[in-house]
């Protein structure tokens, strides 16, 4: 017994140890722009732009096809413009999410042309916007065999939108997940920003599904973000209160302090 806990207590200080390096560089990295978008929608949300975050827009796939009417058909173009220019108020970026029409399987090369077709309408409708598909089923682990679609339809969009929410209470599986996501934006759109969809709930069908992240994990996500992404986006439902219980939004109004350069500096 004596032997298995001490076995249990080297495997936590080797894991420990292992974070120390990675955390230690991420306290040292330089102050750079890093946009904080919030794109949440909990119920009682506090007005989060006197701590510096960027209100975002977001076009779901269910106002596109109402009803699932031609679900994966390119809509109407009026009807489309029309959709656009009431998404895209605020100042953040105008993020469409479509998870129906993956960038993968017998499929690909007509949904990317879908896909591509209503980024180049977006930008039309909204110029100067930066738009981007919102990652999951488009242009997040795109199979190789698919990959020179992705790489097309990464022509056709200003920025990625992958998303890093939370399954468990793994850090290095997150932090592992983390670095793979924004490679792969990368390798997919060289040049391109790559700004992480982070939530502070556990995703659904989770043993711990909607509970709120604790400040600590919380943290751990943010510093890891600003360590392999360009910003991040802040997504909740409309479903939930909004609830500081947890402490993660004030370690989020920490993370914004910890952004802004020091006096008399610039970027």
């Amino acid at each position: 017994m004596k032997f298995r806990f001490a076995l249990a207590l080297l495997g936590l200080a080797a894991l420990i140890g292992s974070f120390a390096p990675a955390q230690k560089a991420i306290a040292d990295l330089p102050i750079r722009p890093f946009p904080v978008y919030d794109n949440m929608f909990f119920r009682g949300k506090l007005d989060t732009t006197g701590d510096g975050l960027i209100i975002s827009n977001i076009l779901y796939e269910g106002s596109i096809w109402p009803h699932h009417t031609n679900e994966g058909k390119l809509p109407d173009r009026n009807a489309y413009r029309k959709l656009v220019r009431s998404h895209d108020k605020n100042p953040g970026p105008l993020v469409i999410d479509i998870e129906l029409l993956p960038v993968k399987g017998p499929n690909a090369k007509a949904n990317m042309e879908t896909l591509a077709t209503l980024a180049d309408w977006a930008h039309e409708d909204a110029p100067g916007k930066v738009i981007g598909f919102y990652g999951s089923e488009t242009l997040t682990k795109v199979p190789a065999v698919d990959l020179p679609l992705a790489r097309e339809l990464a022509k056709h969009v200003d920025a990625f939108f992958p998303p890093m929410y939370t399954f468990d209470d793994d850090r290095a599986k997150w932090a592992q997940r983390a670095k793979q996501e924004a490679d792969e934006a990368r390798d997919l759109g060289p040049g391109k920003p790559v700004y992480f969809y982070l939530w502070p709930q556990y995703h659904d069908n989770t043993p711990k599904q909607f509970q709120w992240v604790d400040s600590s994990y919380w943290k751990f996500q943010l510093d890891y973000a600003r360590r392999d992404a360009d910003g991040i986006v802040l997504w909740g439902s409309s479903k939930f209160d909004w609830d500081n219980s947890t402490g993660w939004w004030t370690a989020t109004q920490a993370f914004m302090r910890s952004l802004q350069p020091p006096p008399g500096a610039r970027y």
